[in-house]
């Protein structure tokens, strides 16, 4: 009550100095799957005229849901889950069955998030606050080729704020504070932002505070080390010193203190951890005036997670760190050449990862090994339009890695990747595509590298593999694209996507538990599946009629080792997900609703610990968002309402019950 009342307070004396808030009363976001992406092909294009599984979380879906966590984003996007273990405030992304070790490509601006710790969660993850999020591009399958080596799954990309996002064009100066109360684990949530902008410059400065305490999950009991503070910074600048040319400078950090105590490893002891994440994006973009085979984009960055602990009562310290550092260098030169008009992307990217485990009174050293990685790409990628009604996408990728670990251990090798699009629109509004895409994924430091033994009660040896082979990805996809306007009245709108994939991946790395009696000892070790199988089908809709608007998205997903004859352990069950809701008082006033439905994992191995397994489960979220003028906006977002008891599958911890989070947003 404490807080909630000093949070009055705030949000009270605010109103009181006339503040204004960003976005009210502005002309709407484009409709849903009219988003414009880049991820799948480096070249702007908006999400239903991309043959590609492509979808966009908008700025406004951000505003009305106010998700605090990264995870909560992806609830209404299909093909697309998350993995947490409520004790740290890490995400790790799964798509299509497919996480951990930069199967899917997580980006911040461009920039590489490669950040892992190996143990009984995730084992990749990286850290952002969602407050300083301003759109999310995702491209489910390895078919974005031209985004940097790994990606079997897919791309994630995450753009950040900038002035435009809170200044309109007249503006040359303004601020925006922002506060939100959670009842459930009586979060308080602090913003601020300030931006200016000149006519060839303008930069943004936004800070974020963040304070949970312990949440309950729908049974009501409160669920242990959940609780954090995390404090949030992002400086972004834009400068355009002449024609064409726009230069970028990025800075984020991330730096959250928490505890990480026992989840269904009882034994596991409480830590005090804090997590430090920094971006440093530069970026240059030149699209000549004059000559459209020049549209060049530059981008350099550097990207450093450290997570320190202390065990709880000892001294006993560890660390984990890892320095990425990157670039990504293309152009793409546009021309006509007989009967098509094309767009040929080609370009060079690489980066270098360096881990550095320290762990002297434990065992972290050993399940998250010191080392580094190099990897190093190139690509070219033709987009060919003949007339209205034919699109043609070939694209050629080649990779090379090698990897150093203690004691003069090392990995290396090459691979070359093509892609093939197919798009063909018969008539308007109706496009269909099929694609053929090889993915290419070198093993992870860890993969090669963990040695050692695992601590009692359950001893076993981990053995390092310098013999693992890459993992290669053959996806094959159909889908429809379906764009209708006019179709029950003169001013309502239809958008589908709907996809089919198969996506065979050669050489798949599992860790491996070998079972000795004793006195043996046990093993585990990374090793090569001859070869995993995972299929599915996924559904993004969308229609808006006057001032009703909706959409669905649904995916069912099936994965196997078909070598073992069993299903593969990362393969999220189906999942359905509506959203629904009216604009009223010239779109000022917004409500609705979504329902989440998710099957409970029935094909789970015989290896996932049977609390991993979850249960199906139905969330029903409400939302309310009012701007009363182009000063103020208030909002509340009620999740889940009935109170669900659920686990998510392979989450170590029950997720939150009811909770209403409560937001004010003003204008200095």
């Amino acid at each position: 009550m404490r807080r909630l009342s000093v949070l009055s307070a705030i949000l009270l004396s605010s109103t009181a100095l006339h503040l204004s808030v960003v976005q009210a009363q502005e002309t709407r976001e484009p409709f849903l799957l009219d988003q414009v992406t880049v991820t799948s092909t480096k070249t702007e294009e908006t999400v239903i005229d991309s043959p590609s599984s492509s979808s966009v979380v908008s700025a406004e879906t951000l505003e009305i849901f106010q998700p605090d966590d990264v995870s909560e984003i992806f609830r209404g996007v299909p093909g697309v889950e998350t993995q947490t273990d409520g004790t740290d405030p890490s995400t790790a992304i799964n798509i299509r069955g497919l996480q951990d070790f930069g199967r899917v490509n997580v980006l911040i601006e461009g920039a590489r998030q490669d950040f892992q710790r190996s143990g009984h969660g995730p084992d990749g993850m990286f850290y952002l606050e969602p407050e300083l999020i301003k759109q999310v591009d995702i491209t489910r399958g390895p078919g974005a080729v031209v985004y940097g080596s790994g990606a079997i799954g897919g791309v994630v990309n995450f753009e950040l704020k900038d002035a435009s996002d809170i200044l309109s064009p007249d503006e040359r100066m303004g601020g925006v504070i922002k506060a939100s109360y959670d009842t459930n684990d009586e979060g308080i949530l602090l913003s601020g932002i300030g931006a200016i902008q000149e006519d060839n410059f303008d930069i943004l400065g936004n800070v974020v505070w963040r304070q949970d305490e312990n949440y309950s999950d729908g049974n009501g009991n409160e669920v242990n080390d959940t609780g954090e503070e995390i404090v949030s910074g992002l400086v972004k600048a834009k400068f355009r010193p002449g024609e064409g040319h726009e230069f970028t400078a990025i800075a984020s950090i991330f730096d959250a203190t928490y505890e990480t105590g026992p989840t269904f490893a009882t034994n596991n002891p409480v830590r005090d951890s804090e997590t430090r994440s920094t971006n440093l994006i530069g970026k240059w973009n030149f699209e000549s005036p004059d000559n459209p085979l020049i549209d060049v984009s530059a981008n350099v960055y550097y990207t450093n997670t450290q997570t320190d602990q202390v065990r709880r009562g000892t001294m006993n310290a560890r660390s984990f760190e890892i320095d990425t550092y990157g670039f990504d260098l293309f152009n793409t030169s546009r021309f006509e050449a007989g009967a098509f008009s094309h767009e040929l992307t080609y370009g060079i990217d690489g980066f270098l990862d360096e881990v550095e485990v320290v762990d002297p009174g434990g065992t972290g050293a050993l399940f998250t090994p010191s080392g580094e990685r190099t990897v190093f790409g190139g690509f070219v990628q033709d987009k060919a339009q003949y007339q209205e009604w034919l699109e043609i996408i070939a694209a050629l990728r080649f990779d090379s890695y090698e990897l150093d670990g203690t004691g003069g251990l090392n990995l290396e090798g090459t691979n070359v990747s093509p892609k093939l699009t197919v798009a063909v629109t018969p008539v308007e509004g109706i496009q269909f595509f099929a694609t053929y895409a090889e993915g290419f994924r070198a093993p992870a430091i860890t993969e090669v590298f963990n040695a050692g033994s695992h601590p009692p009660p359950f001893v076993f040896d981990l053995l390092p593999n310098t013999n693992l082979k890459p993992e290669e990805a053959e996806n094959v996809e159909f889908g429809v694209n379906l764009k209708q306007d006019g179709i029950f009245s003169e001013d309502d709108r239809f958008r589908a996507k709907i996809v089919y994939f198969d996506n065979s991946v050669e050489n798949y790395i599992e860790g491996r538990l070998t079972f000795m009696p004793p006195p043996a000892t046990s093993t585990f070790q990374y090793v090569n599946v001859a070869q995993a199988e995972i299929s599915g089908l996924e559904i993004e809709a969308a229609y808006e009629v006057g001032n009703f608007f909706s959409s669905l998205a649904y995916s069912n997903i099936r994965g196997d080792d078909v070598t073992a004859n069993q299903p593969l352990t990362s393969i999220r069950p189906e999942k359905f997900s509506a959203t629904a809701g009216l604009r009223f008082l010239d779109d000022t006033l917004i409500v609705g609703g979504r329902v989440t439905a998710v099957a409970k994992q029935n094909r789970a191995p015989a290896s996932v610990a049977a609390n991993l397994v979850g249960n199906s489960y139905e969330l029903v979220d409400l939302f309310l968002n009012y701007a009363p003028d182009d000063r103020s906006s208030y909002g509340i977002v009620l999740n889940n309402i009935t109170d669900e008891h659920y686990q998510k599958y392979l989450d170590e911890n029950f997720s939150e019950g009811f909770s209403a989070t409560i937001t004010a947003k003003f204008k200095l």
